[in-house]
């Protein structure tokens, strides 16, 4: 993610601790009528720093610090105010089931979340006035023309706060024309490349890949290394922009030198105990909902309260998956699939009325809690695919066995952003996606990934 994204969510950040922590000071002053002495302050605001960091966990889980969704006033508000309901469920447990000390505010808690929020609510509008999207922005000169590229201009124009912005496309090849973009200046010479960084005050230029063995192209190039602009490739920028892995790269020069250190020693112990700790966790909510959920499964449609499925797991292995049934039973072994394996599609009329509050917070996938204890998959990874459907994507893309190059996951970074595949045009996309997080994994992007997959179950966004 370019640093101008991160450093806006920072920004963000900050502004809201210190909405909350101002909120905290006035919430006293309301509550005595009277300004907070040092005592009173040192009384609650070590409990309560633990409370706002919990509070900017939720804004976070939630997606108040995701850019591109700032856009939208009336649903970004309606968010905040969902968030704001959460944080007061939590901070009760925080201090009342879970009590640390011997503080159980209740008038303080609940000024704090009204005011927190709504200081967090007039901070959020006066950046957004003040900042605003252009703000805080990589203004960037496109230097040839590909499918990625017109993918990265329709992306850049929607979505103006993932913060960059293409002032400027240069096509030497003149397949564009400026009624094409009409929103950017199109050139077609390369001599136009220093003019146009000197008018549109570019601090970027991104290349595409065909050029890069032009010489003229690189002549025009070697002269911007005594400018003040970066230089990128266009796969690069195409993967800060979008968080996958373009097509046009797929080659096995590039794997070897991008995918060739998939094994990172202390991140992959970190995992083996986060995957035992969460596992145990799961397992015991497992234990604990099963009476109810095979109760819901059996008195909604008949058949087998589980279903297995053979997956593929790392280095290209079979294992067996295990999951709640959530279709009716249309089949001998109690599946729903009676034409051979079929992609579950969006609103699949074969999915029971159970099954679809099950898919919806993703409880029919509970199950899977033995295979991450048996180290079939891990917490966060690639998705496991079925054989069959692999076979087959397979031969459309050479390169799909690379997914089994890491552990498959519960959830993972395609599951985030892409949620179901339904065909194999999307399973491209996916794959796409797959291959970011393998080149990427860090324990950072697990953490990110973990919190999104919780905020995708709260607003029960499961297929």
């Amino acid at each position: 993610m370019h640093l101008n994204y991160r450093f806006k969510q920072c920004i963000l950040l900050f502004g809201d601790l210190a909405s909350f922590v101002v909120a905290f000071w006035f919430s006293l002053f309301i509550r005595h009528f009277t300004i907070p002495t040092s005592h009173e302050l040192e009384g609650h605001f070590m409990q309560f720093v633990l409370v706002f960091l919990l509070w900017i966990i939720l804004n976070f889980i939630n997606g108040l610090y995701d850019l591109e969704k700032q856009n939208n006033t009336l649903a970004f508000y309606r968010r905040v105010l969902e968030t704001a309901g959460i944080a007061f469920v939590t901070s009760i447990i925080f201090f009342y089931i879970l009590p640390i000390g011997r503080l159980t505010p209740k008038t303080i808690l609940a000024l704090n979340i009204l005011l927190g929020y709504g200081l967090m609510s007039l901070w959020r509008f006066s950046y957004t006035s003040v900042v605003g999207v252009r703000r805080l922005q990589t203004r960037v000169v496109l230097i040839g023309f590909t499918e990625e590229s017109k993918d990265l201009l329709d992306i850049l124009e929607s979505q103006p706060d993932r913060g960059y912005r293409i002032v400027s496309l240069i096509d030497p090849s003149r397949a564009v024309k400026s009624v094409d973009f009409p929103n950017i200046d199109v050139y077609h010479g390369l001599n136009t490349v220093r003019p146009a960084i000197t008018n549109y005050k570019a601090n970027m230029v991104v290349i595409a890949p065909q050029l890069e063995r032009d010489p003229e192209a690189l002549r025009e190039l070697y002269q911007l290394l005594f400018w003040q602009v970066q230089i990128i490739d266009l796969a690069s920028f195409y993967e800060m922009v979008t968080g996958r892995i373009p097509p046009s790269t797929f080659s096995e020069a590039w794997f070897l030198e991008h995918l060739r250190n998939a094994r990172q020693p202390i991140y992959d112990r970190v995992r083996v105990s986060t995957d035992f700790l969460i596992g145990i966790a799961m397992f015991a909510l497992f234990i604990s909902l099963l009476p109810f959920i095979a109760l819901a499964i059996k008195l909604s449609s008949p058949g087998p309260i589980f279903i297995k499925q053979k997956r593929i797991g790392q280095g290209g292995s079979p294992f067996t998956l295990y999951k709640f049934r959530s279709m009716y039973a249309l089949s001998e072994d109690g599946s729903a699939e009676v034409g051979g394996v079929q992609f579950a599609q969006k609103n699949d009329q074969r999915i029971t009325s159970v099954g679809k509050f099950l898919r919806k917070i993703r409880l029919d996938e509970l199950p899977q809690v033995i295979n991450l204890l048996k180290r079939d998959v891990t917490l966060i990874g690639p998705r496991p695919e079925r054989p069959e459907i692999m076979s087959e994507l397979e031969k459309r893309m050479p390169y799909y066995p690379l997914r089994h190059l890491v552990r498959p996951g519960l959830t993972g970074w395609a599951l985030i952003h892409q949620n179901y595949t339904d065909n194999y045009d999307t399973s491209l996309q996916k794959l796409q996606y797959d291959l970011y997080y393998i080149k990427n994994r860090s324990l950072f992007l697990d953490l990110s990934i973990f919190l999104r997959t919780i905020n995708v179950i709260i607003r029960l966004m499961g297929q």
